[in-house]
């Protein structure tokens, strides 16, 4: 079969109404991208019929190599060995400094409601043998997703909820048991773990001297758990298995970058996808994604860049970034950068434009 034309490298938003049909070029050769003005003609390609379910945006296929025809699948990062970085001669941008917020933690605040925030130990409120701290929430404008950076000392914690939310969870270190209703699940280092809407958890420390270091995040945006005297026997059977392992062969290939995704909604039915992150040393083109996200920075160094500011990042650094927001991540490290991300609502982090 004939290869398509690649007509553009990045997707096509477009506004789509619901009941609307509308036909996306497969051949590339249209001068109305991403649909069809009959230039297929005489060809072996033919245009595909889409039909809005909803109103809303679609980022349709512009490279026309996607898997999932019309829409766009991240397929265009792979149609180079190389992931589009900046321009050599691209501007710079001024540094922005971190700053002391209300609650102690550190603040760089960049253009619009990006934010990298880092929180040093005092910052943390106890709970029993946990400790946790806001990075991400509701105050900070985030809409959809709320994150807590949490310390875990010898012990079990607390046992918490956090009403009509899915929790999803990630170690960043240490070892032990993460307890929802009446299920017990071995946790260690980059570990993802699911805790669906409705259930409560808590989660003992094995290691005794050595505290779990772990991401707690919440979908929907959550500002405040429920602190419970007992745990509720309430477990959805439908997604019985909850820990996602990091397993380097099950990372997908993005150009010269990977990830692997580790909770979604073909996994876990959950509306998040959290995934990890391997990036070489570089700086990638500005680009946006239809979805809020969030990024913590676990090995490496850079910078995060927006429209007209930068900020210094490093290993336990959280990037907050609304949705469509333009931004680009830099590594200077020689080793690479390695990260942790969780967004809303759940796709591929393959898919930006």
């Amino acid at each position: 079969m004939p290869e398509p034309l690649i007509a553009k490298r990045k997707p096509c938003l477009e506004t789509v109404r619901a009941g609307k049909k509308y036909f996306w070029c497969s051949c590339g050769r249209s001068a109305k991208q991403p649909f069809c003005d009959g230039s297929h003609k005489g060809t072996e390609f033919t245009p595909v019929e889409f039909v809005a379910q909803a109103d809303g945006e679609i980022l349709f296929c512009a490279c026309k190599h996607t898997r999932t025809q019309p829409t766009c699948d991240g397929s265009h990062n792979n149609l180079s060995e190389k992931y589009e970085e900046a321009k050599a001669d691209a501007p710079d941008a001024p540094v922005v400094q971190y700053e002391k917020v209300a609650g102690g933690a550190l603040k760089a605040k960049l253009d619009n409601d990006c934010y990298v925030v880092r929180v040093p130990p005092e910052a943390m409120q106890k709970k029993g043998n946990m400790a946790l701290y806001p990075v991400i929430s509701g105050r900070d404008n985030a809409q959809f997703l709320s994150q807590y950076s949490v310390v875990i000392d010898a012990g079990t914690s607390p046992t918490l909820r956090f009403p009509g939310s899915d929790t999803v969870l990630f170690v960043l270190s240490g070892q032990g048991l993460v307890t929802i209703a009446d299920r017990t699940f071995e946790v260690g280092p980059e570990s993802g773990v699911c805790i669906k809407a409705g259930e409560a958890f808590n989660m003992s420390n094995s290691q005794g001297g050595n505290p779990i270091l772990l991401n707690l995040s919440v979908c929907p945006e959550c500002a405040d758990p429920q602190w419970l005297d007992d745990m509720p026997m309430i477990f959805d059977e439908t997604y019985a298995e909850r820990i996602a392992a990091v397993d380097q062969a099950k990372a997908e290939k993005m150009a010269d970058r990977f990830f692997q995704v580790l909770i979604d909604e073909k996994s876990h039915g959950t509306d998040v996808t959290q995934f990890i992150g391997q990036v070489p040393k570089s700086r990638a083109a500005h680009h946006r994604h239809l979805y809020e996200e969030t990024i913590t920075i676990l090995k490496g160094e850079g910078f995060m860049w927006t429209d007209g500011s930068k900020a210094p990042v490093r290993p336990g650094d959280t990037i907050f970034l609304p949705l469509k927001q333009a931004h680009s991540l830099e590594c200077t490290t020689e080793g690479g950068m390695r990260l942790i991300g969780v967004f809303y609502p759940s796709g591929s982090p393959a898919v930006n434009y």
